[in-house]
Order: C-alpha cells, then sequence, then structure tokens
C-alpha cells in the first residue's frame, strides 16, 4: 500500500490501469476497474473513490432512469428533463465500505441531471467542480452543438483542500455531507475531468481521501483521465456505456 500523495512516476500506476482494462466491454465495467485499482493502490489514503461519465436521460438502463426520474420529481424540475438532458451517471465506485463497492446500490448518487444552472447550484460540490474543470453552467440552460466543441477541451482539477472547513462563495459547505467527513475523518477531496472529442461525454473521478493533500500533488494525477479515455474511447463513441 502507499499514499496518495506519494505517487513519484505515474507511469506504473497508467500501466496497472491499462492491464486491469483489457478485455471490458463497456464503460460500466472500465470504470469499476479504474475505481478498484485507485483504492487497492492506495487504501491508506482513499476512504472513498468514485468515476462518472455524464449520459443522456433516454440512454440510461431503466433502473437508473427511475431513479433519477424519482429525483427531478422531488426537486420539482421534471418538466426540465428531456431525453437529451445528460445526467452524470455513476459508473465505478470503490470505497471502505461495502456498500460503496457497487454503484447499483447507491441510489443517492446513481445520476444528477444537468437539468438547469439552478439546479446545479444548489449542489455546491457539483456547482464547484463544473466550474473548475471549465465548464461554466451558462451553457446548461442553452444547450446546443457548441457543446461537445466544450466537452472535448475540458480537462482540470477540483479541489477541496479542508473538506470540513471549505465553504462557497454562498457561504455553503463544499463538501456538505459533513456527517460524512466527519465519520470517515475525510481531509481533501479531489476530481480530475475530462471530456471525449466528438461526443457529449465527460467523465470525473472524484477522490475523497484521509489525509491532507496539496493541489499540485491532485493535479499529478491528471494524466490518468486522458489515460482513460484513450483507452475507452471507441466503447463511448460505440455508445457502449452500460453492461
Amino acid at each position: 500500500m502507499s499514499k496518495i500523495s506519494e505517487v513519484g512516476n505515474i507511469f506504473p500506476l497508467l500501466d496497472k490501469v491499462t492491464e486491469k482494462m483489457k478485455g471490458c466491454k463497456t464503460l460500466e465495467d472500465a470504470a469499476q476497474v479504474v475505481t478498484n485499482v485507485l483504492y487497492e493502490k492506495f487504501s491508506d489514503s482513499i476512504v472513498l473513490v468514485r468515476l462518472f461519465a455524464t449520459v443522456p436521460f433516454e440512454k440510461l438502463p431503466d433502473a437508473n432512469r427511475n431513479v433519477v426520474a424519482e429525483l427531478v420529481h422531488t426537486q420539482g424540475i421534471a418538466n426540465l428533463v428531456k431525453d437529451e438532458t445528460l445526467v452524470l451517471s455513476l459508473l465505478g465506485t470503490r470505497g471502505t465500505e461495502p456498500t460503496w463497492n457497487d454503484h447499483r446500490k447507491s441510489r443517492g448518487h446513481t445520476g444528477i441531471p444537468l437539468a438547469s444552472a439552478d439546479f446545479i447550484d444548489r449542489i455546491p460540490m457539483m456547482s464547484r467542480l463544473l466550474k473548475e474543470v471549465g465548464l461554466q453552467q451558462d451553457w446548461i440552460d442553452h444547450q446546443d452543438a457548441i457543446m461537445i466543441k466544450t466537452f472535448a477541451s475540458l480537462s482540470g482539477v477540483f479541489y477541496v483542500r479542508d473538506a470540513k472547513l471549505a465553504i462557497d462563495d454562498q457561504g455553503r459547505k463544499i463538501i456538505s455531507a459533513q456527517d460524512f467527513v466527519r465519520d470517515y475523518d475525510v481531509k481533501t477531496v479531489f476530481g480530475l475531468a475530462g471530456g471525449y472529442p466528438i461526443s457529449k461525454t465527460f467523465l470525473t473521478l472524484i477522490v475523497f481521501c484521509r489525509e491532507m493533500i496539496e493541489r499540485h500533488q491532485a493535479e499529478q494525477y491528471l494524466p490518468l483521465v486522458s489515460h482513460i479515455k484513450a483507452t475507452t474511447s471507441s466503447l463511448v463513441s460505440n455508445g457502449v456505456i452500460f453492461a
């Protein structure tokens, strides 16, 4: 085991991810492989690691679509969700608790519909993440073909140095699940994001750490997202997302 702050040379990690992803038939399978590799290598540091990807609402499996439909009904935004609405969908997850190791058991995080700028702004962590990786929320209310170019250029790091204390410009805790932060002694949270060319798909990998990570240490993992994209580009271009 090693600490995520002590990655040093990242190429052995990339090689490990490549080796384990061989034979993956779907992006869902590949996402679980990635989260497994990261957790197993850095279990001294990682409380929870999750990988999400944007998927149109109409392309979700029935179970996922039902969960998202229930969410938007509860939030009063069902009228904003169309077949083409992108949903940031949980594809891979691995963590300290056994129930965190199967995304089908995580109803609360199954999918976040990018239904409107106002809705995303209600979720401090997601709002900050999208802004920090270069996706301004204006496009959510005016989606068009430009979005593909926007997604293709996405790349960046979402970074919260202190999950207990960090607040946004509205005075809200960026990591709103403070019971989770307290119970699992979460220190730093960081995310990595990248979009696929000629696609409305982007990935975001979010890591909850039990050690304090500096921004430059989190940025060392950016090549991992590029590597995942390169390895899974054919799956995404063929629309092979879920098993």
